[in-house]
């Protein structure tokens, strides 16, 4: 297919990165004294607080906390992340320097500090706080994230793709490092590699809508074009209001009209009304006429996805997985049509076969 007749595809190519907020264990710091147990109780309630978005009751705990222990390095870091949930930078940079001051090996206040110089784009600094956090913890997977994206901010996309590698030793379903992965691959026009990352993002986080939607963007690209709209649906369903997706959902039916003309009418129901699932509905009814049970099965998938109580699609599906023999399915898909069909007029005859089917495949 040649891109040369429409604009490519939009990826997602924005990484976050993490600010760490960490409630406090009971125990002392290692500092010269000894925390007052009172100091301790008022920091656990400002994280509570915090993570609450209670900010003024966050930050008078906090500062209780610091009349009985003046060096209690957490109830700074506490007072950092408020400063920054109120979008003042400067002030909770100070707040992260004073709890380094009385506990200089203190993991996540380097990591906090490393976030707002990456926000504020000073990436030299804000990569040695990420290394410093993570020679401090090496299994600090929030740091070793955020210095990956540092990395790649940096231009340094070999480092980058070293920090995701060893993100995802220390936990497989990271979403950020997978991402990260993929976007690195789509930056060198990698797209096999790219789809692969993706693929894995989806299953790790079925969650997240950028995976799903730069896989659409990396099977486009690919020419895979019902893989794209798959993936395209598939971030539309976590993000009913994602424009992106929706704008690609439209260029990867496009794609799918280029290789077969007759949907074309279809495509254009879609396109105008890219979240309604009964157009999608329609182009798998006529998929099945014409025996493509393959792409058909995917329309209804499509349907249920973006509406899971559509019984018709459920129904349509089963009788596609059956024909496929592909019973487990099959069972699964009628079981989902009884329950949703149920009391529904006209539908008698198709939850009788159901019903059938469920019997006869069970045994």
């Amino acid at each position: 297919m040649s891109l040369s007749k429409r604009k490519a595809l939009r990826p997602v190519r924005l990484i976050g990165y993490v600010l760490l907020l960490v409630m406090p264990s009971a125990c002392a710091f290692c500092i010269e004294n000894t925390i007052h147990p009172a100091a301790v109780e008022h920091v656990d309630f400002c994280a509570r607080y915090l993570n609450e978005g209670k900010l003024t009751e966050a930050e008078a705990r906090c500062k209780l906390a610091i009349e009985y222990s003046p060096k209690y390095a957490e109830a700074y870091n506490q007072l950092g992340l408020i400063e920054l949930s109120r979008g003042r930078q400067e002030r909770a940079v100070a707040r992260f320097k004073q709890a380094l001051a009385y506990k200089d090996e203190f993991a996540e206040a380097h990591n906090n500090l490393g976030a707002i110089f990456m926000e504020q784009r000073q990436y030299g600094p804000a990569c040695a706080e990420f290394k410093e956090a993570i020679e401090i913890d090496p299994g600090f997977v929030s740091a070793r994230v955020n210095l990956g994206v540092c990395h790649l901010y940096s231009g340094e996309a070999s480092k980058a793709r070293n920090e995701y590698l060893k993100c995802l030793e220390l936990d497989p379903a990271m979403c950020d490092c997978r991402l990260g992965l993929g976007v690195l691959s789509l930056n060198s026009q990698e797209w096999g590699e790219a789809k692969s990352h993706f693929e894995k993002m989806t299953e790790a986080c079925p969650d997240s809508a950028e995976g799903f939607y730069n896989l659409c963007y990396a099977s486009y690209r690919l020419g895979r074009c019902e893989e794209a709209v798959k993936a395209c649906i598939g971030a539309l369903a976590v993000r009913p209001d994602y424009l992106e997706a929706r704008q690609n959902l439209t260029e990867s039916y496009q794609c799918m009209v280029l290789q077969d003309g007759a949907i074309k009418e279809y495509v254009e129901e879609i396109n105008k009304n890219p979240g309604d699932p009964e157009p999608h509905y329609n182009l798998g009814v006529l998929y099945k006429e014409r025996k493509e049970l393959k792409s058909a099965l995917g329309e209804f998938v499509n349907a249920m996805r973006l509406d899971p109580r559509h019984a018709l699609a459920h129904y349509e599906a089963a009788t596609i997985l059956d024909a496929m023999l592909r019973s487990q399915e099959t069972v699964q898909m009628c079981r989902l049509f009884v329950e949703l069909s149920g009391g529904t007029r006209g539908l008698s005859q198709k939850r009788a076969w159901c019903a059938g089917r469920i019997k006869a495949l069970q045994f």
